[in-house]
Parts: structure tokens; C-alpha cells; sequence
């Protein structure tokens, strides 16, 4: 049965798929239906280049602080918020600290594969995150050789990434797989003396007979991923994650069994998002309540709804500080900055298992700071500073009307008595 396109339906869709939507937005919704909608938001036709923050000189290829400055500014600012959600998703999934990797512009390499790869086969992108330089680096994956496999690697492979904890697959399994994913050293490049990438290297591999997930072969980490990828766990684990970072509540049994099935028939992420978006039982009572958002996902939330003009973080700092002192917008490390006081900066997860999860940011230090940051940005506000004002000021003699002036710029189109209050 469609969802009906009505205001409350298109301002959930468009706060879970896409940080958030204006009243504009929301209306266009309503217009066109949830599910050509949906249709539009996961098209990447339009979708911009991934931004290259300016090189600087030395060992380093770019501060830290300017790589998620910059792809937060993209998610602030994309024609294509969904895939920048999506994208996000994943970020989050293969958790990657750069402070481990060092070397920030593999970080950024792996950002930029996840985007391009987050519609496509869930297989294709699984394969390209066990060749990824900065997973290899994060995860321990270059020290493991023939006779001494990291297991460790392969754990997180089918705990973390594809299968779920203890599901489907036994220790024997992690063993065998261990040794398939031997022999993934890192490229390096002896003229600038750091890492570029990371490949197979067949001396190191173990080429010996493996059984793995109730198949044997010669297996290499290709073969690892092409049978995880076969097996029912990952039918189900894919589509679980999804619906517990975009639902913010456990998927329930029958939908799961709908979901796995999609996502079964060919791996394609995109045919698994789309089901989940326009599924009914996404636009329940308690889905509608059950996801609180993470700071990065608030702060973005926020530049979108109110127009918070951010110059690009793609130039030098000379420049981007000329932009802003021209009135061109704010510093892009605003962005960082905002998130980080809250908790949560992107590239610097807490662990392999990414971030916490809904009351995770409602702990005493988040609350405190997401109060904080409010009260400083609609200050801002206030003043004219930030972003089209004038709305806004223009009900400061009314707090009914702009109470649910800007509940609209947050993309919330029910606001109960108490809250206005």
C-alpha cells in the first residue's frame, strides 16, 4: 500500500534520508509522491564532485580537521543530500580513525570509494573496502602473512561488516578466512616515504586449501567476500543495519524477512534503500520517535535548513579566510568544531564498531553541548550573522509563530502544545 503524501509522512522521509528538509522541500514531497520521491533522492546524477581540501606542504598531505570540514560542507551543501546520508551511513559502518591511518588523504580516498560504491552491490563494495589502504592500515590487515595470519581482520570482516555477531559462520570459519586474507600489504612510495595504497602480494599469501563458510578452495580475500556475500546471515545483517541507523529502532521480524529478501535477490544497496524508504512500516509511530540524531547529523541538519552559507574548504587557508572575510560565508571548520563539541567528529570513530547509537547522545556532556551550540547559533541568528534572518526576525514579536517557524526550517511540521510552550 503506497504511503500517502502528506506533510508528516514527507518531512520523516526527508529528515532520515536526507538531513532534513525545508518547508519547500517538503511541499515538493507532497507533490510528487514517497515513492518518486525516493526515486529522486537516490538518483546520483546530479550528485557533486567529492571535494580535495588544499594540499599543504610537508609529510602530510592536509590537516586533519579540513577533511571532515570538507565533507561535512559537501553533506551541508549537496544537491544530493540522500547520497551524502548514505554515504554517511557508511562512514560509520567501516569505522576508520585517521589518527591510526595517519595519513589523512587515504582516509579521504576511502570516503570518496564509499560514496561512489554506497548505491552499488553490496559485494563490489565489500571487496573494495578488503583493498582499502586505510582500512589495511586501521585494522592490522599488512601484518598478516602466510603462517601468521591476523584473525583478527577477518572477525571484524563477518562480526562487524557483513554478518553480525556469531551468526552464521564459526570460529573455524575465522581461522580458515584469516588465512585467505594473508598477503594484503600496503604500497608504498619511497619518494615521498609513505603509504599510497594497498595490493596482494603473492609471496606473502597463503595459498594453501581453506574451508570456509562449508566451501573449500584456495581462497584469496575475493573468494572470502564472494561467500559471505552468498550466505543468509548477510542477506539479513545488511538490511538490519540500515533499518537500525535510519529507523533508529529494531527492525521488526516481518520486514526483515522483506528486506533480506530484496537485498538477496541482486546485493544492490540502492534496491535494499528504496525498499526500506517507502516500506510502511517505516513511517510507524515509533520510528517517527526512534532516532536521535548524531551531532555531525545535527550540525548538517541545521546549515541545510537555515541557509548557513559555509565557503568551500577546497582552497588554501589564505583564501578561504579572504571568502570569509569578504561575507562569502563562514569557516568550514565551523562545521568540525560544532560536531566535535558535541562528541563526534567524522574520521575519528571510537572504535572499529563506529559511534553510539541514539541515547548514546543524550548522555549529560552532549546534552550540555547541544544546548550550548543552540544557544550560540541562534544568537548568530538573532544578529543577522548567519544565514536569511530576516523570516525569523520578523517574528520575534509572535514566539507562537516562531516557534513553529523554525521547527519548519528543521524540517518538523507537528509541534505539540508543550513543546511551542
Amino acid at each position: 500500500m503506497p504511503i500517502e503524501p502528506i506533510p508528516r509522512n514527507a518531512a520523516h522521509l526527508l529528515r532520515r534520508a536526507a538531513f532534513g528538509g525545508t518547508p519547500d522541500e517538503i511541499a515538493r514531497v507532497t507533490d510528487e509522491g514517497i515513492e518518486a520521491t525516493v526515486d529522486r533522492l537516490l538518483d546520483p546524477s546530479d550528485a557533486p564532485p567529492f571535494p580535495r581540501p588544499h594540499r599543504i606542504r610537508g609529510e602530510q598531505p592536509f590537516e586533519e580537521w579540513i577533511l571532515g570540514a570538507a565533507w561535512m560542507r559537501l553533506a551541508a551543501t549537496s544537491p544530493t543530500p540522500a547520497i551524502e546520508r548514505l554515504s554517511w551511513f557508511w562512514q560509520g559502518h567501516f569505522a576508520t580513525g585517521v589518527s591510526k591511518v595517519e595519513w589523512t588523504d587515504l582516509l579521504h580516498a576511502q570516503w570518496a570509494m564509499l560514496r561512489h560504491r554506497s548505491l552499488g552491490r553490496f559485494d563490489d563494495l565489500l571487496h573494495a573496502v578488503v583493498h582499502d589502504a586505510a582500512m589495511n592500515l586501521y585494522l592490522d590487515l599488512h601484518t598478516s602473512v602466510a603462517g601468521r595470519p591476523n584473525e583478527n581482520f577477518a572477525r571484524e570482516v563477518m562480526e562487524l561488516f557483513s554478518m553480525g555477531a556469531g551468526r552464521g559462520y564459526t570460529q573455524s570459519d575465522v581461522v580458515e578466512a584469516g588465512r585467505a586474507f594473508t598477503g594484503y600489504g600496503i604500497e608504498y612510495d619511497r619518494t615521498i616515504h609513505r603509504a599510497i595504497g594497498s595490493r596482494l602480494l603473492p609471496a606473502l599469501h597463503d595459498t594453501g586449501t581453506k574451508r570456509i563458510l562449508g566451501s573449500t578452495g584456495a581462497f584469496d580475500g575475493l573468494d572470502v567476500v564472494r561467500l559471505i556475500c552468498a550466505t543468509d546471515a548477510c542477506h539479513r545483517f545488511v538490511p538490519e543495519r540500515l533499518w537500525f541507523r535510519y529507523a533508529g529502532t529494531t527492525i521488526p521480524d516481518e520486514v526483515a524477512d522483506e528486506l533480506s529478501s530484496v537485498f538477496a535477490a541482486d546485493l544492490r544497496i540502492d534496491h535494499l534503500v528504496r525498499a526500506m524508504l517507502i516500506h510502511p512500516r517505516f513511517y510507524d509511530d515509533d520510528v517517527r520517535a526512534g532516532l536521535v540524531d548524531d551531532p555531525v547529523s545535527l550540525v548538517v541538519r541545521t546549515v541545510r535548513g537555515f541557509g548557513i552559507p559555509i565557503v568551500e574548504a577546497t582552497g588554501s587557508y589564505d583564501e578561504m579566510d579572504r571568502l570569509v572575510e569578504d561575507g562569502q560565508g563562514h569557516h568550514p571548520e565551523l562545521l568540525a568544531d560544532l560536531a566535535g563539541r558535541m562528541g563526534q567528529r567524522p574520521g575519528n570513530p571510537p572504535n572499529v564498531g563506529g559511534w553510539g547509537h541514539n541515547t548514546d547522545w543524550l548522555d549529560s556532556n552532549s546534552a550540555a553541548g547541544r544546548l550550548l551550540i543552540g544557544t550560540q547559533l541562534g544568537e548568530q541568528l538573532a544578529i543577522g550573522e548567519l544565514g536569511p534572518a530576516e523570516e525569523l526576525l520578523g517574528l520575534t514579536r509572535d514566539a507562537r509563530a516562531l516557534t513553529a517557524a523554525i521547527a519548519a526550517r528543521f524540517g518538523v511540521v507537528e509541534v505539540g502544545d508543550e513543546t511551542v510552550a
